[in-house]
Order: structure tokens, then sequence, then C-alpha cells
């Protein structure tokens, strides 16, 4: 049996103001085609599937879309969770009706349950865990004493997980924060924070050969069996870094489970550029660019001019001009204008002036009113 493990798709998300929908239909494509060239049976996607509770008309019509080509026309089984993100009505909405089709979708507690994939010549089961907040698992136990994500997730394993029939080959599906004894976790700016939640151990669930995670948007392990796959495209500049990738599942039997990498080939790159302006502006690129520029001395409507060759400039920033140095300034009347300007200068630009910037100060002071300077 094959599996691909993918999660954070995020549909409807916009990235700087540039929306992502048309580089997210172009990765579902992609998916599509790999899914016939891997010979895979199943996918399973770890919760966020849209960017909101309320995704447009045009984010449910490419799942739709999606969903339709993989199931209906390619026989895969789909295994869906919900995220933080999801509403778990709106896309729980006709699950049991979809189960027959081939498509399975968990949303909330009562969705929790272990789905047998094969039987013959070994078994092969997921259990389905989506994203539960604390305040339902309080409603759900009559419990007001859980503080923790870790409290609930361990009640829900007891109650819900614990007693499920177990397989050959068990693979658990969870959206949240989950943790490996005495490991850590990698986060990126392009998370939000979970309302509360903190992070659940992942030792209670160690009888699971695979632990197929979503929240965390960079590929990461927790723990001895729990894989963060993270997104398949970069949701902010904290990403430019991450290698984009899909989780291959290769079961060959019980004992012989291949983990194997297939990285996404995206519709547009989200890259740094770092160089002079003048550099700059010799790069034609459609990929969506953070521009980080080394010039010692402002440029004038930097962003008009780079976004002739660069179309998708999602920021501008100066290199080796601290801005931020202007805020814990404090001028001093009791200085000469001069030393204010060039105590200025080392605060922003983060040295001293040369020479030639000092006979160029001097040189523009003298042309000016001092009485208009104070």
């Amino acid at each position: 049996m094959r599996i691909i493990h993918t999660s954070d798709w995020h549909i409807g998300r916009f990235l700087n103001g540039y929306s992502l929908l048309e580089d997210q239909a172009y990765f579902l494509n992609w998916l599509v085609d790999v899914l016939t060239k891997e010979n895979v049976d199943v996918l399973i996607v770890s919760g966020d599937i849209y960017n909101t509770a309320s995704p447009s008309a045009a984010c449910v019509g490419l799942l739709d879309e999606f969903l339709c080509k993989v199931v209906l026309e390619l026989k895969k089984t789909v295994l869906l969770i919900a995220g933080n993100h999801d509403s778990p009505e709106k896309l729980g909405f006709s699950s049991k009706l979809l189960e027959k089709s081939g498509l399975i979708i968990s949303t909330n507690l009562k969705d929790i349950r272990n789905v047998i994939l094969k039987t013959m010549p070994f078994s092969v089961g997921v259990t389905l865990f989506p994203f539960i907040s604390i305040a339902a698992v309080k409603e759900a136990f009559k419990d007001r004493k859980i503080t923790s994500f870790d409290v609930a997730a361990e009640l829900i394993y007891e109650n819900k997980i614990k007693n499920i029939a177990k397989c050959d080959v068990n693979i658990l599906c969870a959206h949240g924060l989950f943790l490996g004894e005495n490991g850590s976790l990698n986060y990126c700016d392009s998370e939000l924070a979970i309302g509360g939640l903190d992070v659940a151990n992942l030792k209670r669930f160690k009888y699971f050969s695979y632990v197929a995670l979503g929240h965390l948007h960079g590929f990461q392990r927790a723990g001895v069996n729990g894989f963060y796959c993270g997104s398949p495209l970069k949701y902010s500049v904290s990403e430019a870094s991450h290698e984009k990738r899909l989780i291959l599942l290769d079961i060959k039997d019980k004992d012989n489970i291949k983990i194997e990498h297939i990285f996404v080939e995206p519709k547009r790159d989200l890259i740094i550029k770092e160089d002079n302006f003048k550099n700059l502006l010799n790069i034609k690129t459609d990929n969506f660019v953070s521009v980080r520029l080394t010039d010692e001395s402002f440029v004038i409507d930097p962003y008009s001019r780079l976004k002739q060759n660069m179309p998708n400039i999602l920021e501008i920033s100066y290199s080796n001009i601290n801005i931020k140095g202007c805020d814990n300034f404090k001028v001093s009347r009791e200085k000469p204008i001069d030393m204010l300007f060039e105590e200025f200068y080392n605060a922003v630009v983060g040295r001293n002036m040369n020479v030639l910037e000092k006979d160029l100060l001097k040189n523009v002071l003298s042309k000016v009113d001092n009485d208009d300077i104070t």
C-alpha cells in the first residue's frame, strides 16, 4: 500500500496582498499527476484544508474539482481531517454520503474513528483525530478542570482512541501541536496562534507506526513516529528556505515501511534577493520576492522601479540601514546640529560617517539658516 501525507493547504490564503488561489490550483493539479505517477492508493490531508472558516465559492469550487478528479476519476481513497482554520460544520457537510465514494472526512469528536484501508495479507488502519478545541473537550466530557491540550488529548485517547481495534500497521492522522519526549518544535511566523492551545505529548500514541501531523508549515519530526510534512506552498518570508514536500509511505508489509519525500514543484517560488539597487534592476523573475537592499542610502521609489522586472515583490527592506534605530534616538538641543546628525547617522546606518560624508554634511549645513534648523 502506498500513502501520501500532506497538510496545511490553506486554500484561499493571501501572501502580502497577493491571492495564492492560482498557485494552489497549480499545486493541486500537480498533486493529481503525482498520485497517478506514484501509483498512490490513499491521500491523507492532516487539516487546515481552507484558510478560513468561511471559504469563498472559488475556494470551495477548487477543492471540489480536485476531489472529484482524485476520488471519482482516479478511484483513490482520500482522508481529510479538520484543522484549526477549518469550520467543522462546513468541511463535514454531507460527509456520510461522500464516504461511499471514497472520501472520508473527520471534523469533530464524534468523527474520531479507525478507517481500515487494507486487510490482506496484512491490515492497515488510519485513526482520524481532527483539531478539537479545549472548550469542545470540556463540553463533551463535562469536565471544567481541563486546562491544557495535553490533558484534553489524554481524555480523547483513553475514551475514543485506546480501544479502537488495532491493525498490523497503525497510522494516526492529527492536527495540532504534538511533541515527542524531550523534543522541540520549530515555528515560523505564518502559523497563527491556536487560541490557548499548547503542546500534547505523543508518548501515548507510541503504538502507531506513523503519525501524520498537520499545523506546522515546516517539515520536521516529532518524536520517534511523528512527522509534520509542512505546507505545500510558502506562506510567509520566514518559509523562504523551506523545501516543501509530500511524504510518501510505501508499506511493503507490517514490518517494512519506507518513508520517501516528494518535493513540491510550485508555480511560483518565494525567494529572497539581497543586493544593491543597481544590480537588482537587472534581475527578472515571476517568483515572489523579498527584496533586501544593501545600499547605505535610501533609494527613490524602489518598489515601482523594481516591479517592472519583479512583478511579485512582497516587501522591500534595507540591510544596512537600521530604521528601527530611529525609535530609540534621543534628540538633545544642547548638542550642535552636526554632532546630532552624526549620532543619528550612526544609529540608522550602524557606523560613523566617513570624511567625505562629513564634508558633505558641513557643506549642506553651511547653506542652511541655523534658526530654521532649530
